[in-house]
């Protein structure tokens, strides 16, 4: 399989790209938006991905990116960044400054995938470096053709890249999937160390720009985006009265059985509602990332009441 396009606008295309694990199909976007003083590429996917994300370009007739940008680095969204910029040397690259050591020396943040992800992690397939220069520096980003939003909570290291009615949020408004029957599936992508403040403080930066467009990392453009955002931030909210009650009533025998918060919340939110109706190996995929995020939240409730096991 190869990267799938996907015409949203004049100036916008999703590239979805299909990396060689089972249920991630339709899950990884990178976005190009042709703007009028530039042409740029938000997200490159991970490292095995990446000759059908150069594929994807050239059909669409790029022979020149003026900027790639990162909403953050993890290797699903920055991993294919050295394979993409020796395709497109002169690209100048947005980064968050939190990031940018990881992606000049990836070794650490390799390591560290592997360490989280294992089987997927390797999957996704190991970085190339990219040289000191090629990132837009503090002083050049003041003159940038679009915003930059400094958007922290799913990771520390996360910008949003606001452009035309554009937000490019990554997954500062969580993980939003289309059901084919219609509706929708939402979820938090909130996995340790999560801070709720933090996001929720980000999610009032996304709402403040009155954007009306949010493009997401995982996966798809919705056009009532301060609609999502805001159901996202209640979401959120709801998420942490949920967790807390139930820690606190102490109704779960075994604190570090995360399945089990997992199949609560999966009872409980009805942005989750639409779980069964997703592809087996999708769920499959989705209970992983539930775990992860279901982690964040009750270690920010109670840390001594989950383990890593």
């Amino acid at each position: 399989m190869g990267a799938s396009i996907q015409r949203m606008a004049a100036d916008l295309d999703l590239i979805a790209l299909d990396p060689p694990i089972d249920g991630f199909r339709d899950f990884i976007a990178a976005w190009l938006w042709r703007g009028p003083q530039a042409t740029c590429l938000v997200d490159v996917g991970p490292a095995a991905t990446a000759d059908q994300l150069i594929g994807a370009l050239t059909e669409l007739g790029v022979q020149r990116l003026d900027y790639i940008c990162l909403t953050h680095i993890h290797v699903d969204h920055a991993g294919a960044l050295g394979h993409l910029h020796r395709q497109f040397p002169t690209a100048s690259i947005i980064c968050h400054p939190k990031g940018i050591p990881h992606l000049i020396d990836p070794e650490k943040l390799w390591q560290g995938t592997l360490k989280t992800l294992g089987a997927t992690g390797r999957a996704y397939g190991p970085m190339l470096p990219v040289e000191a220069s090629a990132f837009v520096s503090d002083e050049q980003r003041e003159r940038l053709p679009f915003d930059l939003l400094d958007t922290p909570g799913h990771s520390p290291h996360h910008f949003t890249i606001a452009a035309n009615d554009y937000l490019f949020a990554g997954e500062a408004g969580g993980v939003c999937l289309p059901i084919a029957s219609g509706g929708l599936y939402l979820r938090p992508a909130t996995p340790p160390r999560f801070f709720l403040e933090t996001s929720l403080a980000s999610i009032d930066r996304l709402l403040a720009t009155g954007a009306a467009s949010l493009c997401y990392g995982h996966f798809g453009m919705r056009r009532d985006g301060r609609a999502m955002l805001a159901k996202h931030r209640e979401q959120l909210l709801f998420w942490h009265r949920t967790l807390a009650a139930a820690v606190s009533s102490g109704k779960t025998a075994d604190r570090t059985d995360v399945n089990g918060w997992v199949d609560l919340m999966l009872e409980k939110d009805p942005l989750l509602g639409l779980f069964d109706q997703l592809p087996s190996d999708v769920q499959t995929r989705e209970r992983i990332f539930l775990v992860n995020s279901v982690k964040g939240f009750v270690d920010y409730i109670a840390p001594s009441n989950l383990t890593d096991s």
